[in-house]
């Protein structure tokens, strides 16, 4: 597999969401990161996930605390 860096400019509040998600699953922030395009990618081309959808997602999670970790055992 090959690996490309690219630099990833995150709001603050992404970014600490992103920490508290590695901290939480004992994964790298690169993992999270990883897996969370990984998971994304498919609704955002079925032209499904919104700005407004995923802020509605990220609210969900901030009021019933981290995602399953089953979710991140895939990586």
């Amino acid at each position: 597999m090959s690996m490309r860096t690219y630099p990833l400019g995150l709001p603050d509040e992404l970014m600490e969401a992103v920490k508290r998600t590695a901290a939480d699953t004992h994964h790298s922030m690169a993992d999270v990161l990883r897996e969370a395009i990984k998971l994304g990618l498919p609704q955002l081309r079925e032209g499904g996930a919104r700005e407004s959808d995923l802020a509605a997602a990220a609210a969900t999670w901030e009021q019933i605390g981290p995602a399953p970790s089953v979710l991140y055992d895939q990586l």
